[in-house]
């Protein structure tokens, strides 16, 4: 080999010898990389071993077929008892869904909240909205508005009753009555005044002409200005409430003025007794009408039993009513001057007899009238007033013109039974969204349309963005954490542990294919450098060898 053929020998070797240590040395990159993809390969699967699910397993027997969803926690149905457990954020506020938050926005509820409980009104726009937003049919909730609110629901308080009930103002409220009749009877025997009153009598007025009245008289002793035809000894008949708050009948206790001091008392007495009666039967009747299961309403008949029985319940010393009137028709008699005191601002009518007698007429009417006023009163509140600081309610003592009844309120809303044929499976219903209104009106609202996202769901849960408020023993909501429900199954994920190992199983074998493959490649590279390396070492040895025989040649 010439020394210039050898040079050029030389140069290749050295390049070659530099591609290969290059290629080598990348190779040898590719094969770190690779370790740092099953490394991460390794974490994400050891990772997964600890994945979980959430599972809602309502009856305790380790059933994992349903997985935690919005649905079964803020719908209605067997699995949640007819109570919501209720999403919330860390302010406490009710997280909704796109379509539960439409009909809170639609019912006119703040998403800060009220911060107390609304009117019956509100939550019926509320259930009116669920149906306009597709929650629940309109049917449903044409059902649940008929059922009375629950204000009590998640509020320490049960079930909705099984009562359907209607409101409207008084005139309403007539229409109810009268087309169902609340009858009460009054029954009176003479032998009860036997030897004690001069007379007493009923004067009742049925839509007729003025003044032409059906007077029914109890006591036969001297009764002037009646019809003796009229008189029986013995009283039964029925008047309907409906007519008496109308006025279609006109009802009267007519009291004659005696002639001594034990006369008047005992004309009093009867008069107490059969008022007793009728307040009483009054009472119950209102109770019959007005109660639909939240004992509310049997609280205010209460109070208006009380509060009319005390116009008539006034003690009056009677012997400053005594002296008989005679010829003297401009002064009431006895029993009127009395009847006036007893009776407060009970109307009293005075009839001029044919022998200058007067008589004193209490007007059951007004009675019952005040009776509904004061009923009113207390399911209003009894010290609401007006925008003038005025009562809305006021039954004045002696003046009728001055006092503000019921007859004359057209807002107040009166609540009445209707029926009771509900199913079971609506009342739950019922109480269900009074429950979640009440907490949304109390507590707030913010919507958040992935609610429905089942792994976005459980993700919120377990990253503490959302919190489980449960109902618990007392009948109050409390917030928690999703783990201290103990309807919240958390268990491993198979399908998701399975999956990553898959995973994990197969880009391990390409990446050791891989690896062997540039294990293959880097021993070849070994083997042609330690090749190169040794034609390197020996054209260098040649070419060192021709030189030197050249210096000596010509140094010869």
């Amino acid at each position: 080999m010439g020394l210039a053929a050898g040079q050029a020998r030389l140069l290749t070797i050295t390049g070659r010898k530099s591609d290969c240590e290059f290629e080598s040395m990348r190779l040898s990159h590719q094969k770190i990389a690779l370790a740092r993809e099953l490394a991460d390969l390794s974490n994400e699967y050891q990772n997964s071993l600890t994945k979980t699910k959430l599972f809602y397993d309502y009856y305790g027997t380790g059933d994992l077929s349903n997985q935690l969803s919005y649905g079964i926690l803020m719908q209605p149905s067997a699995l949640n008892n007819y109570m919501p457990t209720i999403l919330t954020d860390s302010m406490g506020r009710v997280a909704l869904n796109g379509k539960l938050a439409q009909a809170a926005a639609l019912a006119g509820i703040p998403q800060e909240g009220l911060g107390t409980l609304p009117s019956d009104e509100m939550r019926n726009r509320f259930i009116q909205s669920l149906a306009t937003a597709g929650v629940i049919t309109p049917t449903l909730s044409e059902t649940i508005q008929g059922l009375p609110y629950n204000q009590n629901a998640g509020l320490g308080g049960g079930t909705t009753v099984a009562t359907m009930t209607d409101s409207g103002n008084y005139e309403k409220l007539l229409e109810y009555l009268n087309k169902n009749p609340q009858m009460i009877d009054l029954s009176v025997g003479s032998q009860d005044f036997e030897g004690k009153l001069q007379s007493f009598a009923f004067r009742v007025k049925n839509g007729k002409e003025e003044n032409d009245y059906t007077d029914s008289v109890i006591s036969t002793n001297g009764c002037y200005g009646f019809n003796e035809n009229t008189k029986v000894s013995n009283y039964n008949n029925s008047f309907s409430i409906g007519d008496l708050l109308s006025g279609n009948t006109e009802l009267d206790i007519v009291l004659h003025n005696g002639h001594a001091k034990n006369e008047n008392e005992a004309m009093v007495e009867y008069a107490n007794l059969i008022l007793d009666d009728f307040i009483g039967q009054l009472g119950d009747r209102f109770v019959d009408v007005f109660e639909v299961g939240d004992g509310f309403a049997t609280k205010a008949v209460e109070y208006a039993i009380n509060q009319t029985t005390k116009q008539y319940a006034s003690e009056v010393d009677i012997d400053n009513y005594g002296g008989r009137v005679s010829g003297d028709t401009d002064k009431p008699g006895r029993i009127t001057e009395y009847a006036n005191e007893y009776n407060r601002w009970i109307q009293f009518k005075y009839h001029q007899s044919n022998h200058n007698r007067v008589w004193s007429g209490l007007s059951i009417n007004n009675l019952t009238q005040s009776f509904l006023t004061y009923y009113a009163d207390f399911m209003n509140g009894v010290s609401a007033t007006d925008g003038y600081g005025m009562q809305v309610f006021d039954v004045k003592n002696s003046q009728i013109t001055n006092s503000k009844l019921a007859k004359d309120n057209d807002e107040f809303k009166y609540v009445w039974r209707v029926g009771s044929d509900v199913s079971s499976d609506d009342l739950g219903q019922a109480t269900f969204y009074d429950a979640l209104f009440n907490q949304i009106c109390l507590n707030g609202w913010t919507e958040n349309n992935n609610l429905n996202d089942n792994e976005y769901l459980q993700q919120m849960l377990q990253n503490g963005m959302l919190y489980i408020s449960k109902l618990k023993d007392d009948g109050y909501y409390y917030q928690g954490n999703y783990s201290t429900d103990s309807y919240i199954k958390e268990v491993a994920d198979e399908t998701l542990i399975a999956a990553a190992e898959a995973k994990y199983n197969t880009e391990k074998a390409k990446l050791n294919a891989k690896e062997e493959t540039i294990d293959l490649k880097m021993k070849n590279l070994d083997t042609e450098i330690s090749a190169l390396t040794t034609e390197y070492d020996t054209v260098k040895n040649t070419i060192s060898k021709q030189i030197e025989k050249c210096f000596k040649r010509y140094n010869a």
